[in-house]
């Protein structure tokens, strides 16, 4: 799926905004503040309905305007267009995919698949497991298709787990969801096992390139232990469950463990190490993306250059050049980022909001 055109109206700083990208490289350059990243920002937000900067609308919304709005039009694997819209209020949001109104952020996340690398990234390996586990089920969600009720289901049965322990209920009504929890557990953790192997190659492959004094490894946990079954630890917990008032094995509990030379990425490596292995994760999700589905999906990669010293910026753009992707780079100068690998390039200014074309 690519972005052919994209109408921003009261996004951040961006009252009033045209942009007609193209399928290979779109580079957007400015000033700090000028809304490069904005660009960008609203970009992720037409696929995600959410921001990679903020949790709160009212940072998105340009100041005393009612709403933001997001009209673009995408270009599906068989060339038609699709038409994507989303206006969203302090108090209200209307999505629209193909003229339809849609409830559901996943029927506008199918459509247009989106990865950012963002100087926030770094928290992929710094922050909470939650953090790596939506990296995994990014990727699980756009290949596998059953991922997604699946993945409704074991919520379902979860958050009613929990409320029974939390309400210290008999040990029997706590048990009752056990068995959904169990078969729905296990179906997760088969899809997201067998996409971690195939991204893993990818990974490797890239780590090899960039550490080449170090030993990466990446590892996938499930969230409960391999030498039990998981209604068994279900049964055998549930008096600690219903001390904790929480569920304590599932794929809920799932985690990504990166090292580097056997030391943990989140306490053993450098900050610049730490954005270097983000990137890395993040274009290998983009490059099984592709050999999986057969389609290209879209990369925004915030403010390259400051992200990286000069040998690896020229790395990155190496791989960046040889990929099937829509990619949209940002930097304060043009000539802070080589293009010359791209037989064909668009290039954009921002300036106080405004967007303008460049040959």
């Amino acid at each position: 799926m690519l972005l052919k055109q994209l109408q921003i109206t009261n996004f951040r700083n961006l009252k009033n905004v045209e942009f007609t990208p193209i399928q290979g490289v779109n580079l957007i350059w400015g000033d700090n503040a000028s809304g490069k990243t904005s660009l960008l920002e609203a970009i992720y937000y037409l696929s995600h309905v959410r921001s990679f900067r903020t949790q709160h609308v009212s940072d998105l919304i340009l100041r005393q305007t009612p709403y933001l709005q997001l009209v673009a039009s995408i270009q599906s694997s068989d060339q038609q267009a699709i038409p994507l819209g989303i206006r969203r209020s302090l108090n209200k949001s209307q999505i629209r995919v193909n003229k339809q109104p849609i409830k559901r952020v996943s029927d506008i996340a199918a459509q247009f698949p989106v990865l950012a690398i963002h100087p926030d990234s770094y928290k992929l390996i710094t922050g909470s497991p939650s953090e790596r586990r939506q990296y995994l089920d990014w990727g699980v969600f756009h290949v596998e298709h059953g991922f997604f009720r699946a993945w409704q289901r074991f919520k379902k049965a979860l958050m009613q787990r929990n409320a029974a322990l939390k309400s210290k209920q008999k040990h029997n009504i706590c048990q009752l969801w056990n068995t959904e929890i169990s078969n729905t557990a296990h179906y997760i953790d088969q899809l997201r096992h067998n996409y971690f192997e195939k991204l893993k190659p990818y990974f490797n492959h890239l780590t090899e390139q960039f550490f080449l004094d170090d030993i990466v490894s990446i590892e996938y946990r499930r969230g409960w232990t391999k030498d039990k079954d998981i209604i068994q630890l279900l049964e055998e917990n549930i008096q600690k469950d219903r001390l904790k008032g929480f569920t304590s094995y599932g794929p809920h509990r799932a985690e990504i463990i990166i090292k580097v030379n056997g030391q943990s990425a989140q306490t053993g490596i450098s900050r610049g190490q730490q954005k270097t292995l983000v990137a890395l994760m993040r274009l290998a999700q983009a490059m099984q993306f592709t050999e999986a589905t057969n389609k290209p999906c879209v990369l925004l990669y915030d403010d390259l250059p400051a992200e990286l010293d000069i040998n690896h910026r020229q790395l990155i753009l190496s791989v960046l050049s040889s990929m099937n992707i829509q990619l949209f780079l940002t930097a304060i100068e043009k000539q802070q980022i080589d293009l010359s690998a791209w037989p064909i390039k668009k290039m954009f200014h921002v300036e106080h909001g405004r967007l303008i074309t460049k040959s």
